[in-house]
């Protein structure tokens, strides 16, 4: 390591971007004495829905909750077989589980990463009433070709925006191109409440049934009408949601200038793939991702990872089996979901999609926080250009 390196200052992946709006929105709402969802809550989901380009935004405590109530306002049944991709955030998956569902996955497609059109019509089954596409990275799937098979089947679309606040596809925005949207608020997303997530929809109907859903099935203070569950967000959460969502576009430029630097001076490396973004897409960047191959490189990913971290670089290295492969599936598989799929239940031990085996660990995220520096910029390409 030269002494450059070893003077240098580490850099960071990814970091919440707080400021003093973001302090001062958060304390005003503990001074106010009003700490459950109340008035900032509602205006936070008001300013959603109109960023995103929908009717209705519906605030909960997380984006495992966003997916679980999306799910359930759109009535899945015991037994719903629901299509997942195989590579993204285990919650894809077990949302799907905590309303009664079998998850039944589908492969990807290299080129961004996201649910493949045409392996997911290969999934289809009677028992298929739902599909879940993921906007994987920043980058939007295609939800063209989606939407005209979840017609042509009469299937539900629930997008999964945990990772794509902000991306355009052919100009609209995601969670506005299904039958909802859910997103996710965590700390290293494009935005933060800290927790807490939101659903999105056109829908009157479906924001009805899921606030209701995420207050314990409530209407007015004590009819308890449908099985609903404490997914409420807090208040102080939602105001520093809305505080960030001010900002949301200046993060993403952030975001969006990093990357396609570091990628701009990385792309001739043999070893390495960079995304190749469509015109009909504006990726956000969630991440900065490239796909190794470890055959060109001569080493293993987790081995690159330990010796860019060992250089002050740290990385994302996350999904690193297809999600049929986790422990929850193949060895401890909930009675829940023995009972409602019966002889129906996928043997996801099994399962082998070429497209997500390729790519399940092989991909890493590089920083790219809004606040990158040229100089971090510039360092990071040069160890990339000194391996292999």
């Amino acid at each position: 390591m030269s002494t450059t390196e070893l003077s240098a200052p580490f850099i960071h992946v990814a970091s919440p971007t707080v400021d003093e709006d973001d302090v001062k929105a958060v304390a005003d709402v503990l001074l106010s004495g009003r700490l459950s969802a109340g008035p900032v809550a509602t205006e936070f989901e008001r300013r959603f829905a109109e960023y995103v380009g929908v009717e209705h935004a519906v605030t909960v405590n997380s984006g495992t909750a966003a997916l679980h109530a999306a799910l359930a306002a759109m009535g899945i049944q015991p037994g719903d077989e629901v299509i997942v991709p195989a590579m993204t955030f285990f919650s894809t998956a077990t949302a799907v589980i905590h309303q009664g569902g079998v998850p039944v996955f589908c492969d990807i497609s290299l080129d961004n990463f996201c649910m493949s059109p045409e392996d997911m019509r290969q999934r289809i089954t009677p028992r298929t009433r739902a599909v879940i596409p993921v906007h994987y990275f920043g980058h939007a799937a295609e939800m063209d070709e989606i939407n005209a098979i979840a017609n042509e089947h009469d299937l539900v679309v629930i997008e999964d925006c945990a990772q794509s606040h902000s991306t355009l596809y052919k100009g609209a925005m995601t969670g506005s191109l299904g039958h909802l949207g859910a997103f996710s608020f965590f700390a290293t997303k494009h935005m933060t409440s800290a927790e807490g997530g939101m659903v999105t929809t056109d829908n009157a109907d479906y924001a009805g049934y899921m606030r209701s859903f995420r207050s314990h099935g409530m209407e007015g203070r004590d009819d308890h009408v449908i099985l609903g569950y404490n997914y409420r967000i807090s208040e102080p959460a939602a105001a520093l949601g809305l505080s960030q969502l001010k900002r949301l576009d200046v993060f993403n430029e952030g975001r969006i200038r990093a990357s396609e630097a570091v990628i701009e001076r990385i792309c001739d490396i043999p070893w390495l793939t960079v995304p190749k973004v469509p015109n009909h897409v504006k990726h956000t960047y969630f991440w900065c991702h490239i796909m190794v191959d470890e055959d060109c490189l001569g080493m293993k990913t987790q081995a690159l990872i330990e010796r860019l971290r060992d250089k002050g670089i740290e990385t994302r290295n996350r999904y690193v089996e297809p999600l049929y492969r986790q422990p929850l599936l193949t060895r401890n598989v909930p009675p829940i979901l023995r009972l409602v799929a019966g002889d129906n239940l996928p043997d996801y031990s099994a399962m082998n999609l070429p497209n997500a085996e390729r790519a399940a660990g092989r991909v890493i995220g590089l920083p790219n926080r809004p606040d990158l520096t040229l100089f971090e910029i510039e360092r990071i390409a040069d160890v990339l250009h000194s391996f292999g």
